[in-house]
């Protein structure tokens, strides 16, 4: 045994002998080029979608047709309001674009910058109410115009947009249809 391994020590040390020695004569170097360009963009709501984005709820709730006064805030995802939070320095805006016309029949007062919840069993019948950028509802929301920050600012979410909806001129009036109102408003963050 002692023979087989002093023969295999011997062959293993001849093999490494017997091989040429490998020597390379030129290098050749380079550079590879790694690119990355980034554009301006916007957080909104946490999300960095672009279209399609729920902005959240304005549920003026459930009441008894023979209604004076209604309130409601916007709710989302991240909370009470809109928030956006842009590449620094990008400038933007949130505007309302748009919401539904008014119908045949409008109950409530319409004040100079009036939305309409529409019935949904009558289209042609609708109640009048107010979007506010403040919660004393003294600042309305008009389509196409930037909205005032809310002036509330989350480190990881950004600057809060805060929507409030009020219908106001229900008189308490028992002509109002009974049923659900409903209004698609709808939303753009323009940077």
């Amino acid at each position: 045994m002692i023979i087989k391994f002093k023969l295999f020590l011997l062959a293993a040390a001849g093999i490494s002998t017997a091989l040429p020695s490998l020597t390379l004569a030129a290098t050749t170097s380079g550079t590879i080029n790694a690119t990355l360009t980034l554009t301006t963009g916007c957080l909104v709501n946490g999300q960095s979608a672009t279209a399609g984005v729920n902005f959240g709820t304005l549920n003026f709730g459930s009441s008894a047709a023979t209604f004076d006064t209604l309130n409601a805030t916007l709710v989302g995802a991240a909370g009470n309001g809109i928030f956006v939070r842009c590449t620094t320095g990008q400038d933007y805006n949130v505007v309302v674009t748009s919401s539904n016309t008014a119908p045949a029949t409008v109950y409530g007062t319409a004040s100079t910058s009036p939305r309409y919840l529409v019935l949904g069993s009558d289209n042609a019948q609708g109640i009048a109410y107010t979007l506010y950028s403040d919660a004393s509802f003294t600042t309305a929301i008009a389509n196409n115009t930037p909205i005032a920050a809310s002036g509330t600012t989350d480190p990881t979410l950004g600057t809060n947009y805060a929507i409030y909806g009020r219908v106001i001129g229900g008189g308490f009036n028992p002509l109002i249809p009974a049923g659900t109102y409903t209004d698609t408003i709808n939303v753009a963050v323009n940077y």
